[in-house]
């Protein structure tokens, strides 16, 4: 097998500041603190916690991917 010595294995995928989706992969902001959020702990039906602000929201602030 031969190889492209132009061309290397880091130009197979595009760099994140070349990436035009980057809106559709950002993180929603948190409703009482406005701190992106990393991942929601639902605790009960009602309740859930925002991290890493650690504020209390409500649990659909983010929704399952299917």
């Amino acid at each position: 097998m031969s190889r492209n010595p132009e061309k290397s294995d880091d130009d197979a995928s595009p760099r994140p500041e070349e990436n035009d989706d980057s809106d559709s992969s950002s993180r929603p902001d948190c409703p009482r603190c406005g701190a992106p959020v990393g991942f929601v702990t639902v605790t009960g039906p009602l309740t859930a916690s925002a991290s890493p602000c650690g504020c209390s929201v409500p649990p659909n602030l983010v929704q399952r991917d299917e």
